[in-house]
């Protein structure tokens, strides 16, 4: 392919990025033999989307934010703490404390954010460093966090910590290490020129990972279709709303100018992302197999709104980014 032609097709994947992460979930619900085939490459695909994800990541940047951790610990703590607090107060006005949405829906928002949420944060543009720097305490913690808010919930969910933190110590060694070598070995210049073709990259891996991630949604749809549909709208519109009130609290004077100083567009706009965007994949295997099918299905449901919400939210993304531009004019 000459090069022009080969520009002009990573720039419209870059361009259309959100409609192929997409199109990637929706393959993996129509094609289960597919999602099903392409599942056991899951670990492998996530660990690579991380490691491209974490080439994105400027070294001065994440510094920066390092020098900075009050911001990232007060993030922490409202995904962690705050998040699940908050939605199972306001569930309970409307539903009782053993209904079945309203556990899934708590234990969702005690879910720590997703360990790819740094390629997110490329594609739609937020701070990626302080992504990285949320994202990985909160998935260490995940083993205590999680049973905990299982186990005021009256359920029976339960994380194996042994299996979650070799799990993670696989994903984390692997992108981290892998990102530090190749950047020890090619160098910072290459890698930012390089930045396009990463970014193609990790726009296919996102969706590749969509696919894999279907795997069961597709048969489920079809044999209770009213109750996935339901589950899938209200998981998406958890998703959604998580990322609004992620976007509105950071911007309070409480968090930015009283307490952490002024808060820039990219931070708040990550904190929105990771706030409604969680790891779902460790919190269905944290509750499956303990014989609660409905709540399994609304797990399995959740996972769909992390690939349509960035079509939602990436023009508003931008619109934000674009407004704080023409306030620094």
């Amino acid at each position: 392919m000459p090069p022009s032609a080969r520009g002009a097709l990573t720039a419209l994947i870059r361009r259309h990025g959100a409609w192929l992460m997409a199109a990637g979930a929706g393959l993996g619900i129509l094609l289960p033999d597919l999602a099903a085939a392409a599942n056991p490459a899951l670990l492998p695909l996530s660990c690579l989307t991380m490691f491209l994800a974490l080439l994105r990541v400027e070294p001065t940047a994440f510094i920066a934010v390092l020098r900075r951790p009050g911001l990232g610990i007060v993030v922490i703590f409202w995904i962690l703490l705050a998040c699940p607090v908050l939605v199972w107060c306001l569930g309970r006005l409307v539903l009782p404390a053993d209904d079945v949405f309203l556990r899934a829906m708590t234990l969702i928002a005690a879910t720590p954010g997703m360990m790819s949420a740094a390629a997110y944060g490329v594609l739609l543009g937020t701070d990626v460093a302080l992504l990285t720097l949320v994202g990985l305490p909160t998935n260490i913690l995940a083993p205590v966090i999680l049973p905990a808010v299982a186990l005021l919930l009256g359920g029976g969910a339960a994380i194996d910590p042994a299996v979650t933190a070799l799990r993670l110590a696989v994903m984390i060694g692997a992108s981290f290490g892998g990102a530090f070598l190749v950047t020890a070995l090619i160098g910072r210049p290459r890698i930012r020129r390089a930045a396009p073709a990463i970014d193609t990259a990790l726009t296919l891996l996102v969706a590749a990972v969509g696919l894999a991630v279907m795997h069961g949604v597709g048969p489920a749809l079809v044999a209770a279709p009213g109750f996935m549909t339901l589950a899938i709208l209200s998981t998406l519109a958890l998703n959604l709303a998580l990322q609004a009130t992620g976007f509105a609290v950071f911007g309070f004077a409480i968090f930015g100018f009283a307490i952490l100083g002024p808060i820039p567009v990219q931070a708040r706009l990550s904190a929105a992302l990771v706030s409604g965007n969680r790891n779902m994949i460790l919190l269905l295997a944290a509750i499956s197999g303990q014989g609660d099918r409905p709540l399994e299905l609304i797990m399995a449901a959740g996972q769909l709104p992390l690939y349509l919400s960035p079509l939602i939210v990436a023009p508003l993304y931008r619109r934000a980014r674009m407004r704080a531009g023409r306030r620094l004019r």
